[in-house]
């Protein structure tokens, strides 16, 4: 007989199966089963139903694509009744640059999540602007209170909606080097204060911050090998291998990269990626298929400030059934080039610039978010993809990207190097 003066429930899977959890003020954290009866002691006390527990959730999660997984984490899967997961990307946000700006980009997300009603989100990098932390904490090395502001901030709007999402570091949620926090303590910060986080601790002794992957599964009950994983790599700040320009996916992430996706729970697993700075292909697919109105989706107004050296993370995620892959950092560009291969087809480009900090232009003062809905195959084997950029006036930028089709775009120069190299 336990009495509860307050508390919550809460779940995991072990073993794939679920335990329940009481968290109380009185008790702490205990696990229950069947045989616990949860009973009034007192008029403080609450009663618990077990059995009504299970089944509430049961019911719950067989038409959302969250359960929890091993680690606490939301564990992700394709909707049981639709077969589909999707996904809405705001990458650029900016946070921290004056609470109107904030305001606007509270509003901002707040519409998207409303009108998309996505099953995750990705903040693709520079959700919030690292040269907007005042003064006195950089002289102290130490901003840690003003960053956590802005990531309670940030995440707001997806903490309401109970949303899992993830974090891929831009170079803007990089303090100056020697300022607290780094980069991997900014997602030992995020894992660790959200239940809706998917972040993960980097591996040791890689590089970077966001550096890990979300396992997607065929349905909620599957377990095994997923049937998707999502990508997070962090493209640092700048000075790629020592050269002039912008930061890059390192070396080291990228063996990390190569021995997960080779390994037996994901090879052969078809995925996504998500990476901050973009890769220097994108500049070299631009100059090769811009002018095709079959290859690329969208526009590019302003110059592609990708990374200052190659570092093969392209051809690396190319041979290891990377089929998209997902930039931010330009404001004013939010193509999507087609890229055929011997091996498959592969979509590297943009997101969209969301909300209102950092700078603006053509395309970033009509910010908007990339919605990816990745849906299975009709064996439930592997999923196909689509995508399309929403905008805050519920309405679409540009045709809806297919994996299995092509579609139009208008506009093409050549641009001759990355900018930022020079």
């Amino acid at each position: 007989m336990l009495c509860i003066l307050s508390g919550v429930f809460a779940f995991i899977i072990r073993g794939g199966e679920p335990h329940y959890f009481l968290i109380s003020d009185n008790d702490g954290i205990m696990e229950i089963g069947p045989e616990d009866e949860c009973v009034p002691e007192s008029s403080q006390c609450v009663t618990c139903d077990f059995m009504h527990l299970v089944s509430v959730h049961k019911a719950v999660l067989a038409t959302t694509s969250l359960f929890v997984g091993t680690e606490g984490k939301p564990r992700m899967h394709f909707n049981d009744n639709t077969g589909e997961l999707k996904i809405l990307v705001f990458s650029d946000l900016h946070y921290g640059e004056g609470e109107d700006k904030d305001r606007r980009s509270d509003a901002f997300q707040e519409t998207l999540v409303e009108a998309e009603r996505p099953d995750m989100v990705v903040f693709n990098g520079d959700a919030y602007s690292d040269y907007s932390a005042p003064g006195i904490c950089k002289l102290f090395r130490n901003c840690t209170e003003w960053f956590q502001t802005q990531w309670g901030r940030f995440t707001a709007t997806v903490r309401k909606h109970q949303l899992p999402y993830a974090f891929t570091l831009g170079n803007h949620d990089h303090l100056p080097a020697g300022v607290k926090p780094d980069g991997k303590s900014v997602i030992t910060y995020d894992s660790t204060h959200s239940e809706w986080s998917l972040s993960r601790k980097a591996p040791p002794g890689v590089s970077g911050g966001s550096v890990y992957y979300v396992p997607v599964y065929e349905n909620s009950t599957a377990e095994g090998r997923p049937t998707g994983v999502l990508w997070m790599l962090d493209s640092e700040v700048d000075y790629c291998m020592g050269l002039k320009g912008w930061g890059c996916v390192t070396e080291d992430q990228i063996e990390w990269f190569e021995s997960q996706a080779r390994s037996e729970d994901l090879r052969g697993v078809q995925g996504l990626m998500f990476v901050h700075i973009p890769l220097p292909e994108i500049l070299l697919y631009w100059n090769a298929y811009g002018e095709d109105p079959h290859l690329v989706v969208g526009e590019r107004d302003e110059s592609v400030a990708c990374s200052s050296a190659n570092t093969g993370l392209f051809a690396a995620a190319l041979g290891l059934n990377v089929s998209g892959i997902f930039h931010g950092h330009n404001h004013n560009n939010d193509f999507l080039a087609r890229v055929e291969s011997t091996s498959r087809t592969i979509h590297v480009g943009y997101g969209r610039k969301s909300g209102y900090g950092g700078y603006g232009g053509v395309l970033a003062d009509k910010p908007g978010a990339r919605v990816i809905i990745m849906k299975l195959d009709e064996d439930w084997q592997d999923y196909t993809w689509s995508t399309y950029i929403r905008l805050e006036n519920n309405s679409t930028a540009h045709e809806t990207v297919r994996q299995s089709r092509l579609t139009v775009r208008s506009g093409y120069d050549i641009q001759g190097f990355c900018s930022g190299i020079a």
